[in-house]
């Protein structure tokens, strides 16, 4: 029985830490009075790095759908996906530019990515067996964390990624490719990027 965590487990350990740190820092800043109009260059800056958090955190998702080992669960993570994309790019376009019209898009968005983070979290506990079926609070977090955003998003949603980290440094990733053995490195870096932008 091996104690070291591998160097790919460290990797996809980080980047589960630094999206969970950078969720939670940017909610911090998120939840203060009068941070909900963009006018203050550093507001802007709030408002894209929101967006592109969102969008971090969905493609995380699959590097974790990556430890579970079934491709059912890894395609089911794929759907988030795409509805952080149709919300982050409607959050720059409805908080940024002020385009009333694309609150339904940002709105279309979020229930896509709840949909995918629910049926993630569903599939985790019906399908898994013994002590995975505890996985399945990580994706149900997520989505209680989004749906709660401005009150306790962040608190939910830093211990999940967390939570994800822990069992990413003492579980390798079943049938990955070239490719996905190399996206942790980079989802890494552009989730440092945004850490500190939210610090900021």
């Amino acid at each position: 029985m091996r104690d070291v965590p591998t160097l790919p487990e460290m990797k996809r350990a980080a980047l589960f830490t630094v999206v969970g740190v950078g969720y939670f820092a940017l909610w911090l800043r998120m939840i203060e009075p009068g941070f909900q109009i963009p006018d203050a260059p550093s507001d802007w800056l709030g408002v894209l790095t929101f967006s592109a958090l969102l969008i971090a955190q969905a493609l995380t998702l699959p590097t974790f759908a990556r430890l579970i080992g079934v491709e059912t669960v890894f395609r089911v993570s794929l759907v988030p996906v795409i509805g952080a994309a149709l919300g982050g790019v409607t959050n720059v376009l409805e908080d940024g530019l002020h385009q009333d019209w694309a609150f339904y898009g940002f709105v279309a968005g979020s229930v896509i990515t709840m949909l995918g983070l629910a049926a993630l979290a569903l599939m985790l506990g019906f399908t898994g067996r013994g002590q995975r079926r505890l996985l399945a609070a990580i994706p149900a977090a997520l989505f209680a964390g989004q749906l709660l955003f401005p009150v306790v998003g962040g608190i939910l949603v830093l211990p999940a990624w967390l939570a994800a980290a822990a069992v990413a440094s003492g579980r390798p990733a079943r049938a990955s490719t070239q490719t996905s053995r190399s996206c942790p490195r980079r989802y890494l870096v552009f989730a440092m990027i945004l850490v500190m932008s939210a610090l900021s």
